[in-house]
């Protein structure tokens, strides 16, 4: 229902890669050269899709700044990008070759983290991350998700721990918000084709490819639901399974004006002999299926 929001795994690759090569900047390249150096390195670790990128230049004394990476890859016959408008990579003065500071833009929000690598035990730590003010819609359209109007703005917050040599297989942790947004449905829950909401938020937690919800809340305009479940990733995101379940109570307002709905909810409840909805998600990112159940 919501979760083709989530393409972290693919962001984390991103920085990944230009991490690797940023403190280049400072000895070695100039700059066209060293950008074509930093597009044939993410290259390398997503043969599948290309990568862009518009500028590199210098920030005193210690930052290198990227501007419009873009990450390209054709997904079911549909070629998709998504874009990092900036990146600012600096260099913490007191550890200058292991830590970091990075802050930038992307969809309409802004993104800060710190970065530490840990050469010895050959991995590297995201703290502090955070996001705020990115636009769920342009974010949808970038990993190939346009059959679906989806809108809202989106708040996170967490950390991110991976090995050095597979970037996007560590674990990490976080709390997701997404406000004052929109969803458009494949199939109709209780007649509605659109589901309105004022927040939508869950804990989060990555491990070997599993993004595991927890604490799942729906706030929307005609229902209120919980939920807790699980992302299993997959290669292109929308392949991504999900397994979803929870409980769901209708607006009581909205079941007085929809009177039909009001008398199928009845039925439901004295089927399950529960006060409230009980229902599962499952199938994929790109096709989800709704039922009610236990």
């Amino acid at each position: 229902m919501i979760h083709s929001i989530f393409s972290f795994r693919s962001f984390i690759y991103i920085v990944y890669a230009v991490l690797l090569t940023a403190v280049l900047l400072y000895v070695r390249f100039p700059a066209e050269q060293f950008k074509q150096f930093c597009e044939r390195r993410i290259k390398n670790i997503l043969p599948e899709s290309t990568c862009t990128i518009d500028q590199i230049g210098y920030r005193f004394p210690f930052s290198a700044v990227y501007k419009n990476i873009a990450l390209n890859r054709v997904i079911d016959g549909q070629e998709t990008a998504m874009v990092v408008d900036q990146l600012v990579i600096s260099a913490n003065s007191r550890r200058f070759w292991r830590t970091f500071s990075l802050n930038g833009k992307i969809y309409s929000g802004l993104f800060a983290a710190d970065l530490d690598f840990d050469r010895r035990a050959h991995s590297f730590a995201l703290a502090n991350i955070l996001v705020e003010g990115l636009q769920v819609g342009d974010l949808a359209k970038s990993i190939g998700l346009s059959e679906r109007k989806i809108s809202g703005i989106v708040k996170f917050s967490g950390d991110y721990k991976a090995p050095t040599s597979a970037p996007g297989d560590g674990n990490g942790k976080g709390i997701v918000e997404v406000a004052a947004g929109n969803i458009s449905l494949l199939q109709p829950i209780l007649n509605l084709s659109i589901l309105e909401f004022d927040k939508l938020a869950m804990r989060v937690t990555h491990e070997k490819g599993v993004v595991r919800l927890n604490e799942g809340e729906f706030l929307g305009r005609e229902i209120l639901a919980d939920f807790t479940g699980e992302l299993r990733l997959a290669s292109p995101f929308l392949n991504s399974n999900i397994s979803l379940s929870g409980h769901m109570e209708p607006d009581e307002g909205f079941l007085r004006s929809n009177p039909q709905e009001q008398q199928a909810v009845q039925s439901l409840l004295q089927r399950y002999k529960m006060t409230v909805l009980p229902f599962k998600l499952g199938g994929t990112v790109q096709r989800p299926l709704f039922r009610f159940s236990t």
